[in-house]
């Protein structure tokens, strides 16, 4: 796991040397850190199918703030 040390030695060896390896790997660590090592890549998800009706349309809550 990352550690929010690691990073900061990332960055302070990056800002000293201004070597690209340093960049990549905080940027590769900071992403580790806010996702989880073992979730690296984003995926989607579907929308409920509660929220469908048996037609197949959606069922709306609520209003808009904009309306």
């Amino acid at each position: 796991m990352t550690s929010q040390a690691e990073i900061d030695n990332l960055a302070v060896l990056w800002n000293k040397t201004k070597d690209l390896k340093y960049k990549k790997l905080w940027y590769k660590k900071v992403k580790e850190f806010a996702n989880g090592s073992h979730n690296t890549k984003r995926r989607i998800d579907s929308i409920s199918s509660i929220n469908k009706n048996d037609d197949g349309t959606y069922v709306i809550i609520g209003k808009s703030r904009l309306l």
